[in-house]
């Protein structure tokens, strides 16, 4: 049994740092409306108490946040505390990315390391989700692209640049091998981005991963494509170019 006796929301998600009637400092998740005010699906939390437990109990790995305790039912959980660590996004806003060279390294590291820690895993994983709920690996494996290439097709064609012939062989291609990773079918929290990994502002980065609602076994190059990329505010964190775009 965990008390809180007080607690700050972290806005603008359904999120709080909480205050024990111990002294202790938790994080609460709760289910809800979102942002946007869409509702939030009840599988989300599922998704990160399993991918949480998985990481932290089946393959004792301390790259994310513990669960703490749940009440899935009630649509609420409680996580570590990772502070002082804070958001990577933040600080390359506040400072750029030169500034912050040696945390985005760490970034991409804690990345590969969850890779590597859950290649071949996937059955053991999948054996623990399913006992909290109906969970789809092959849906999981294409992750958002299989949405996201739908949604740009359309978009092509409101704008008369239709992609067709060669273009259109290729995202076929692509997907199909996003589909049938092989060995590289590995974990990620489905949204690899800087915003989703916490850093020690001050001294070793000591980077650790958040936000495993939507979790699951897909390509590697999943969350290898983030550190090429813009994220989140279509901010690029290569260090070879500019730090906005």
């Amino acid at each position: 049994m965990i008390n809180v006796v007080e607690w700050t929301r972290l806005e603008p998600w359904r999120v709080a740092r909480a205050r024990t009637d111990r002294g202790e400092f938790v994080i609460v998740k709760w289910a809800g409306p979102h942002v946007d005010g869409r509702h939030t699906e009840a599988w989300r939390l599922r998704t990160e108490v399993g991918a949480l437990r998985f990481l932290a109990e089946d393959l004792r790995v301390d790259l994310a946040p513990r669960v703490l305790a749940e009440d899935l039912l009630a649509g609420r959980i409680i996580l570590e505390d990772l502070a002082p660590r804070v958001a990577l996004d933040g600080l390359l806003r506040g400072d750029g990315v030169f500034a912050h060279a040696v945390r985005l390294e760490a970034f991409a590291r804690a990345r590969g390391e969850l890779g590597a820690f859950t290649a071949g895993q996937a059955e053991l994983y999948y054996r623990r989700r399913e006992r909290l709920g109906q969970v789809d690996p092959e849906a999981d494996r294409l992750g958002h692209v299989a949405r996201l290439r739908r949604e740009g097709l359309s978009q092509a064609e409101v704008l008369e640049v239709p992609i067709t012939g060669a273009v259109e062989r290729e995202f076929a291609l692509a997907l199909a091998d996003l589909a049938d990773p092989g060995p590289f079918l590995t974990l990620s929290n489905g949204d690899p981005e800087t915003n989703n990994v916490l850093v020690c502002a001050d001294g070793p980065p000591d980077a650790r991963l958040i936000d495993f609602e939507f979790a699951g076994f897909t390509h590697a190059l999943h969350d290898a494509v983030c550190l090429h990329v813009p994220g989140p505010a279509w901010m690029r964190v290569s260090t070879r170019s500019r730090p906005w775009t």
